[in-house]
């Protein structure tokens, strides 16, 4: 527990950097679309294709098949009870979708990335990434109905959108470059590696800045943001730890499991907004959802971690 909240804690710090700045107009909150972008489109891809330069692997290849495939029967799994969890609680009809979108997906790209690559260096981040492939085509499949349920929307789904992602044109780079064992000169690799040692800071920095727009005091006045909050950062993680210890799974010596605990363990994505704002839905209450379970994850993600 102390390794997991210590990092935890670390990338915590990180993010009150960025809640401070933000908070301070240090740095401007326009300013975090070009900060997301730097992560999203340079740094993050080169973290992914760093982590694939290695020596081949065989355990390792077979353990992005099986986090892939574990990743579909989650998402597909939670993204049902979601759906009925919010017929039986009877949540309100304009905050649904978002509810679902905050249940269903995870922060693995902020605040994933960097706790794996803390935790489990780069096997870590590499099956992490591996995972997040299968989020992301859902994010912008299924994540998209959930979030405009209920509200007018004529948008169909992009294919093209959903696939060539620089993410994951990333992991196809990085992927040929694994299993063919391709040579990449030094100078390459090391600007590759000085890029991507900007994603652990600039996440969590980013996470930030994005909670420093909001009111502390406002975030923590609807009632349904704590149902969707207790559910999400209590009940999932706890449901997936009594299931390893029934089938007697050692995440923490098995990869694909422990990403799959962390996927459930982690907070909502700034996606939940993000994806709101986009499609004019339920933007305050989606904000309010990654706020809560932001804050809360410092306390819950090592203690849930502690138990695997």
């Amino acid at each position: 527990m102390l390794v997991v909240f210590t990092n935890v804690l670390i990338l915590f710090m990180l993010m009150y950097i960025g809640y401070s700045m933000g908070k301070n107009k240090i740095i401007k909150y326009s300013s975090i679309n070009d900060l997301s972008n730097i992560l999203i489109d340079f740094a993050i891809p080169c973290t992914i294709v760093v982590s694939l330069i290695r020596p081949f692997n065989q355990k390792l290849l077979d353990a992005t098949i099986k986090v892939m495939f574990l990743m579909i029967i989650f998402h597909l799994s939670v993204a049902l009870f979601s759906y009925v969890i919010t017929k039986i609680l009877n949540v309100d009809e304009k905050k649904q979708g978002s509810w679902m979108f905050a249940l269903v997906f995870s922060n693995n790209g902020f605040i994933g990335y960097p706790l794996m690559y803390a935790l489990y260096g780069n096997d870590g981040l590499f099956i992490m990434a591996m995972g997040n492939v299968i989020q992301n085509v859902f994010i912008f499949s299924i994540g998209i109905k959930m979030v405009t349920l209920n509200y007018p929307n004529d948008e169909k789904i992009n294919i093209k959108k959903i696939v060539f992602t620089r993410q994951n044109i990333a992991v196809i780079i990085g992927m040929f470059l694994f299993v063919l064992q391709i040579h990449v000169p030094t100078p390459i690799f090391n600007l590759l590696r000085y890029v991507s040692n900007l994603t652990v800071p600039l996440s969590m920095m980013v996470v930030g800045l994005s909670l420093s727009k909001y009111n502390p005091k406002t975030m923590f006045t609807d009632p349904e943001v704590y149902r969707l909050s207790f559910i999400r950062m209590i009940l999932l993680p706890i449901f997936l730890i009594i299931i390893y210890k029934l089938f007697k799974i050692e995440a923490n010596n098995n990869l694909p499991y422990a990403i799959l605990f962390f996927t459930a363990a982690l907070p909502s994505p700034a996606f939940t907004s993000i994806m709101a704002e986009r499609y004019n839905t339920s933007v305050e209450f989606a904000s309010k959802c990654v706020f809560i379970t932001t804050i809360l994850s410092i306390i819950t993600v090592p203690f849930f971690a502690s138990l695997l």
